[in-house]
């Protein structure tokens, strides 16, 4: 009878991959929710293939190696003991998708990778990428249309050359005068005046020859200015209106204002 195995996984992830991106490529693998996901990396062991034979069992394990996690292989009990094991034991989650991810799919939906395992390794910064590849160095990727026209420039030379080294480039800069001597400049008080700083303002010198300062007590009343005198005017040649008289012109006087509206319908409530 031919020797039939189990495929188990607890969480481990090979060395040299990131658990989440190994965890993302298992959701893609089997399809699977965060639910089972945490269930699967738990670390507790979870049967993920049962009772199959040695070519199913290394298929397997070599998709989930490419992945990133490291499954484990083991002989299955006998199937008398699988069959009571199996009626006190409800099947988890895991084992039914690992089972419809191992079933026959006539419609070619199933993965790549469970279909043709193979021995090559990704790394985890390059995950699956189909039928994509990489181009050697300096292979021109666009087309003629595409690139960008290339623009040479000729910069004449002739007239540089390289100085010598350590030699400057301008003049040296001249020596900074000295500080000047404060040792005779003393601080004054706060508010102190300063007398002897000159001044830009030309000082006025009116002449007062001729002006006397009278005695204490003078009397200056002469000094006053006399009174006003009322105003001459000739007002012959003005005369006075009778009262009522319009004075403004015709063009000039307002328009007067229409008739008051009648108000005999009106009357007052108490």
């Amino acid at each position: 009878m031919e020797e039939r195995y189990n495929v188990y996984f607890a969480g481990q992830v090979m060395d040299g991959y990131d658990p989440h991106s190994v965890r993302d490529r298992l959701a893609k693998m089997f399809n699977a929710d965060q639910q089972t996901l945490d269930k699967l990396f738990s670390g507790k062991t979870q049967l993920i293939k049962r009772d199959c034979d040695k070519a199913t069992a290394l298929k397997f394990k070599e998709a989930m190696e490419r992945a990133g996690a490291q499954p484990t292989i083991k002989v299955a009990a006998s199937q008398t003991a699988e069959a009571n094991a199996e009626t006190t034991r409800t099947i988890t989650r895991a084992e039914k998708i690992a089972a419809l991810a191992a079933a026959p799919d006539e419609d070619r939906y199933q993965k790549p990778t469970l279909e043709s395992p193979s021995s090559e390794r990704h790394t985890d910064a390059a995950p699956e990428t189909g039928g994509i590849s990489l181009a050697p160095p300096g292979t021109e990727v666009l087309r003629e249309n595409e690139r960008a026209e290339r623009l040479i420039r000729e910069v004449d030379t002739a007239g540089l050359e390289v100085d010598t080294a350590a030699k400057r480039l301008s003049e040296k800069a001249p020596v900074p005068p000295a500080a000047p001597d404060t040792r005779h400049i003393s601080m004054g008080k706060v508010g102190e005046t300063i007398p002897h700083l000159p001044s830009g303002v030309v000082p006025v010198s009116p002449n007062i020859d001729g002006l006397a300062l009278s005695a204490p007590g003078t009397d200056f009343s002469d000094c006053a200015p006399p009174e006003a005198q009322a105003l001459r005017l000739d007002l012959s040649a003005l005369s006075l209106e009778p009262p009522g008289t319009d004075l403004l012109e015709e063009q000039y006087r307002g328009r007067k204002s229409g008739a008051a509206p009648s108000t005999d319908h009106i009357s007052l409530e108490d």
